[in-house]
């Protein structure tokens, strides 16, 4: 009798799986120690004392008119010395000094929306002061004029300076004078020293911080996906600790010191379209400077009272 072999078969595949389904993955949870560009708040960027922080019907206000159109922003003139200003222009005026190479067309291409001021990573290139019209109709005035002045410190020459200051001592449509300062560098000694002389001829100034990434971030790459709690704090304690070279002792500055708020802001970092980081804020300081508050009707109301009163001068 043969013997019968028995072979043992090989243990069927399991047709089905003994783990658990694995659920479909989601967006990854938001980072609580980071916020989004777009989520940050005026009060996050910037630091306010004497003011209020714009609401954000007055920050669309804001952006609003400044919309680039046909008619704004324009290009009025140009002048390279105080004498050949025009003298008889109405609307009010606010200038933008700042150390050679602050970013100071950067951002005023920002705040206009339009690429119309000459900009180059050479410092000293602006050497007249150019007037820009904003919200301006067919054939109506400006509501707001702004004033790219030529930059002082490296590069920049003293006759530029000598006719700065005649502008700003003698210009009566001027509302107020923003100095810009380099988040990076601080208020240095040609900054203190332009400071002390807006105090001294109780010229209406105000600071603006630019290039706030670089206080956010050691890199604007990481600063364009969002900033962390630990860099807005940072911000915060530099703010404060400008206070006092803002707004010095009386018993010890000449004059009265500048407006009682801090405004940062960064024209490379695009927080939407058209838009900028912090200089929503820019936008409004430039309009409250101005006498607009909020309405085209009360910008209007503004610039009629200032042209009546110019007319009813000797």
């Amino acid at each position: 009798m043969k013997t019968l072999s028995c072979r043992l078969s090989k243990p069927a595949r399991r047709l089905y799986s003994t783990s658990k389904p694995t659920p479909n993955a989601g967006p990854p949870p938001p980072n609580p120690n980071k916020r989004d560009l777009k989520d940050l708040a005026t009060s996050d960027l910037c630091y306010y004392w004497d003011t209020k922080s714009p609401t954000a019907e007055q920050l669309a206000f804001a952006n609003k008119l400044f919309t680039p159109s046909r008619h704004s922003p324009l290009k009025l003139w140009s002048a390279s010395k105080f004498r050949t200003t025009p003298m008889s222009s109405l609307e009010p005026e606010v200038a933008f000094l700042g150390r050679s190479n602050v970013g100071k067309s950067s951002l005023l291409n920002a705040i206009m929306g339009q690429e119309i001021c000459w900009t180059s990573s050479k410092p000293g290139r602006t050497r007249e002061m150019n007037a820009f019209g904003i919200g301006g109709t067919k054939g109506g005035e400006h509501k707001v004029v702004l004033l790219d002045m030529p930059g002082y410190g490296k590069a920049s020459r003293s006759e530029w300076g000598s006719e700065i200051m005649k502008y700003l001592k003698g210009r009566k449509q001027l509302r107020r004078a923003f100095i810009l300062v380099d988040s990076e560098h601080g208020i240095k000694p040609n900054d203190a020293y332009i400071l002390g002389l807006f105090r001294r001829y109780a010229i209406p100034h105000q600071i603006v911080i630019s290039k706030v990434d670089k206080v956010l971030g050691k890199k604007q790459k990481q600063v364009k996906t969002g900033v962390s709690t630990i860099g807005l704090q940072r911000l915060q304690e530099m703010l404060q600790g400008l206070r006092e070279a803002v707004q010095p002792d009386i018993r010890v500055s000449e004059g009265p010191g500048a407006l009682g708020e801090l405004i940062t802001c960064s024209a490379d970092i695009k927080v939407g379209p058209g838009r900028a980081l912090g200089v929503d804020a820019v936008r409004w300081a430039i309009l409250s400077a101005a006498g607009i508050d909020g309405s085209l009707e009360g910008g209007t109301l503004a610039s009629e009272k200032m042209s009546a009163a110019s007319s009813a001068l000797p």
